[in-house]
């Protein structure tokens, strides 16, 4: 069907739109392509410091006692952190964004304000020796139960949250592998 259309790792998605366990593990996955202008995410602005906000409004969550967080002040369907009970994952995650001039934006994966993993590099000025690349991952073992966001390190020339359009609804993605 042309509205279940994503497949991931050979599995198509029921009727309801849910995939379960696509990779034989527990998994979170928020951020399919789905539209929604980045105003409607309660978002304060693109700078140091700001949480990366992700779309999705029937986001996967296979991972038992885990949590999707809204978005404070953002509109339904919008997540900005994810909490996790004890294990081993691989989290990946990708933030696209508009630039009003060439720019460049740095994110990388938080817990509280530990810097876990690598950063991700998107814009104009990123280039093949960036640290991370396009997106930002990171393994880790979590002993107790823990937030993790992707938090913007630095931004040039961001484009103002009003001006984002669907941009980063639409590219920017969230995904979550319990390892153990």
């Amino acid at each position: 069907m042309s509205h279940n259309a994503q497949v991931i790792n050979g599995v198509e998605p029921n009727v309801l739109s849910q995939y379960g366990e696509v990779s034989g593990r527990p998994l979170i996955i928020i951020g399919r392509g789905l539209s929604d202008v980045y105003s409607n995410s309660g978002a304060g602005g693109l700078g140091a410091g700001q949480n990366a906000r992700f779309y999705d409004t029937a986001p996967i969550n296979s991972i038992s006692s885990a949590t999707l967080n809204a978005a404070s002040g953002g509109s339904s369907g919008w997540y900005e952190s994810v909490t996790l009970p004890a294990g081993i994952y691989f989290i990946r995650a990708y933030f696209s964004i508009l630039f009003s001039a060439t720019g460049l934006l740095t994110s990388g994966l938080y817990n509280g304000s530990i810097f876990i993993g690598s950063q991700s590099n998107v814009g104009g000025t990123a280039t093949s020796t960036s640290d991370g690349g396009g997106f930002a991952s990171t393994t880790i073992t979590l002993s107790t139960t823990t937030t993790i966001t992707l938090r913007i390190v630095s931004s040039t020339n961001p484009s103002a949250v009003a001006s984002q359009g669907t941009t980063p609804s639409q590219e920017s993605w969230f995904l979550v592998e319990k390892l153990q």
